[in-house]
C-alpha cells in the first residue's frame, strides 16, 4: 500500500480542563505518525473569552501547523470581524466555532457576519457538532443551504448524539464535509456509501483522541488508494487551500 501524505484537518491546541496540548508535542505527534500537516483550533478560555491570545498561539505555532481560529460572537461584530481580518492576513486558513461553549446556535443572526466574512475570505467553517441542542448538525444543514459558496465542516461527525443523522445530511447538500475524528468505521462506512469519500477529512482531535486511533479506523476499512488519498489528504488541501 502506497504511503500517502496525512493532513490532519481538526486538532485542538492549549490547555482545556484534563486535556492539554503543546505545539512541541503535536509535532512529536504527527511526526511518529506521518501526518505533513495539521489544522490546529484553540480551546479552553482561549476559545471563549480568549480569543486574540489564542488564536496568536496557533499563528505562531510552526510552518506545520496552520490555523483554524475563533471568535466568540457574543464580543460582537466590531471585534470579531477585525480579528478575523488580522488573523487571515497573518496566514489563517479557517474558521472554528462552538455553539456549546461560545452560547449560539447555529441559525443565530450574530453569526451571519461571520460567515459571510468567511465566505469572502473562502475558507472553510468547522462546527463542534454533537452536542444537544447547541451543535444540532442539522441546524449546520440549514447554514449550508444559505451559504452555497462556504464550505462547512461537522466537526467531531456529529458525535455523540448525532451520528445517525448524517447520511441523510450529506446525501443533501454538497459544501457539508464530515471530520473523522470521533467516529467509527460503520459511521464513516455509511458516509463513503451514501456521498463518497470526497466529502470526508482525516482528523485526530488531538488530544481529544488519537492520531493512530484514527488512522486505524480507517485502516480497518480497507479503502481503495484513491479514497484514501481524498480522505487523507486531498479534500483538506482543497478546501484549506494548502499548497
Amino acid at each position: 500500500m502506497t504511503k500517502l501524505t496525512i493532513v490532519d484537518s481538526h486538532v485542538l491546541l492549549g490547555t482545556e480542563d484534563h486535556l492539554s496540548l503543546t505545539t512541541d508535542d503535536l509535532l512529536k505527534r504527527m511526526d511518529l505518525n506521518g501526518v505533513e500537516t495539521a489544522i490546529a483550533r484553540p480551546m479552553g478560555a482561549e476559545l471563549i473569552v480568549r480569543n486574540r491570545e489564542g488564536n496568536d498561539a496557533l499563528l505562531q505555532a510552526h510552518p506545520r501547523i496552520k490555523a483554524m481560529v475563533s471568535v466568540n460572537p457574543w464580543w460582537g461584530p466590531e471585534f470579531c470581524l477585525e480579528e478575523l481580518q488580522r488573523c487571515r492576513d497573518q496566514g489563517a486558513v479557517g474558521l472554528f466555532l462552538n455553539p456549546a461553549r461560545q452560547g449560539f446556535f447555529p441559525t443565530d443572526s450574530r453569526i451571519t457576519p461571520l460567515l459571510e466574512l468567511a465566505e469572502k475570505f473562502q475558507w472553510p467553517v468547522m462546527f463542534h457538532t454533537g452536542t444537544y441542542i447547541y451543535a444540532d448538525v442539522l441546524s449546520v444543514l440549514e447554514r449550508a443551504r444559505q451559504f452555497t459558496a462556504l464550505n462547512f465542516i461537522a466537526g467531531f461527525g456529529g458525535f455523540a448524539d448525532m451520528w445517525f443523522e448524517l447520511p441523510g445530511v450529506f446525501s443533501a447538500t454538497e459544501n457539508l464535509y464530515l471530520d473523522t475524528s470521533l467516529l467509527w468505521g460503520e459511521a464513516v462506512q455509511g458516509i463513503l456509501e451514501s456521498s463518497g469519500a470526497s466529502r470526508l477529512l482525516f482528523a485526530s482531535a488531538e488530544p481529544r483522541n488519537s492520531i493512530q486511533v484514527v488512522l486505524k479506523v480507517l485502516e480497518r476499512l480497507a479503502l481503495p488508494e484513491t479514497q484514501r488519498e481524498s480522505i487523507l489528504s486531498g479534500n483538506a488541501k482543497r478546501i484549506f487551500h494548502l499548497t
